[in-house]
Order: C-alpha cells, then sequence, then structure tokens
C-alpha cells in the first residue's frame, strides 16, 4: 500500500477511536440510570478541551479526520453532560450549575478571536490543551480514590481513548504535527496507565483472586 495513502488513513484511525470511545460511557450511563460514576469537574474539562481543540485543529488546519471528528467528540461530550444533569439532577445543585454554565460562558465568548485571529488563537490553543488535557482527567482519578470504586465509569472508554493517543502519538511523528500533539498523546498514554492501575485495584472484574479450595483437607 502507497505511504502516502497510509497517512491519510491512520489519523481517520486515531480520531474515530477518540470519538468512538465516548460512546461506551453514554451507553453504561443510560443502561444503570446514573452518571454518578462521572466527576463534574472531569466532564467540564473534557467539554473545556474539545471546545478549545476545534480552534486548535482549525486555526492550525489539521487533516480532515481532525476537523471531523473533533466536532462530533464536543457533541459527545455535550450528551455526557446531558445524562449528568438528567440522572443526577443537578438542576437543584447551585454549586454544580454555576460550575457549567461559567466554563460555557467564557468558551462561548473566546469565538469572536478565532475568526479574527485564526492562526494564533490556533497555536495558543495548542498549548493550552497540554494543560487543560493534563489536568482535566485528575479529578476523576482522585474520585475513584476516594470513592475506592470504579463503579458507573467505563473501562472501554479509558481504553479506546488510551489507543487513540498511542495512534496518534504515531501520527504525530509521521505527519509532522505540531509539537503540542505530540506531548498531548503522550500524556494521555501515561494517564491511561494510571486508570487501568486504578480499575485493577478497585474492580472485582479486573483483580484476580485464586481460589483455595485445593487447600482445605476432606475430614
Amino acid at each position: 500500500m502507497d505511504v502516502s495513502l497510509i497517512n491519510e488513513i491512520i489519523p481517520w484511525i486515531c480520531e474515530f477511536a477518540f470519538f468512538l470511545g465516548l460512546l461506551p460511557q453514554i451507553f453504561l450511563n443510560y443502561k444503570i440510570k446514573s452518571a454518578s460514576g462521572i466527576s463534574d469537574l472531569y466532564l467540564v474539562g473534557y467539554f473545556t478541551g474539545y471546545f478549545i481543540n476545534i480552534f486548535y485543529v482549525y486555526g492550525c488546519d489539521f487533516p480532515l479526520s481532525y476537523k471531523v471528528f473533533v466536532p462530533l467528540c464536543l457533541l459527545a461530550v455535550v450528551f455526557l453532560i446531558f445524562q449528568k444533569f438528567l440522572y443526577s439532577n443537578l438542576w437543584h445543585n447551585v454549586r454544580a450549575l454555576k460550575l457549567y454554565f461559567t466554563d460555557f460562558i467564557i468558551l462561548f465568548l473566546l469565538v469572536p478571536l478565532m475568526f479574527y485571529f485564526p492562526q494564533i488563537v490556533g497555536h495558543v490553543s495548542g498549548w493550552l490543551l497540554i494543560i487543560i488535557w493534563t489536568l482535566y482527567q485528575f479529578p476523576q482519578i482522585f474520585s475513584i480514590y476516594r470513592k475506592k470504586s470504579v463503579r458507573g465509569f467505563s473501562f472501554m472508554l479509558v481504553t479506546l481513548i488510551g489507543l487513540g493517543n498511542l495512534v496518534e502519538f504515531i501520527v504525530a511523528i509521521v505527519l509532522d504535527l505540531p509539537m503540542q500533539t505530540f506531548l498531548i498523546s503522550f500524556r494521555g498514554m501515561l494517564i491511561y496507565l494510571i486508570f487501568c492501575l486504578e480499575f485493577w485495584w478497585y474492580s472485582k472484574d479486573f483483580r484476580f483472586v485464586p481460589k483455595m479450595n485445593f487447600l482445605k483437607t476432606k475430614k
């Protein structure tokens, strides 16, 4: 297969993995009729990250795959937030309402800058994403540690996102994408390892408990 064709296909696989990774969490929330397994700060960070990511992708003129799937990922995150309000009754939580509302207003106020200074905003957004994508998952990591449980949090989500980061890491090298993308994907692989450790430690489905029946002797 032609190398240039491979270079065109791999980014589509990468971005599709990021989008696909959000769907198991949506289905899990629907199945258990709860979104309590997801931290509010985690969702706000996710929304902020993908919103800024649109500035980054369009401002720096990324490949078409990014321009298609980044907005789709943002819509999927918006649906996760909708589920959070639907299943967790956040309409009566003033603190949560202020958190989401303030974040939405600030981000939408930045939109005009993208139209007037696309390249500048694009490059600045890339460096902001390094900070956002580094910090946004820590509230979820801490929430799992505090509750000593991964109930309501999808392992398929973190696995597919981790796979997407691995592929994007390769894409960033092959296609010579901006340094920000290289650092973001590398960070994503490290965070995935942390989530794997938490799932192994706090989930019965991931911990191997050897059967001790053979130690029992018959009387």
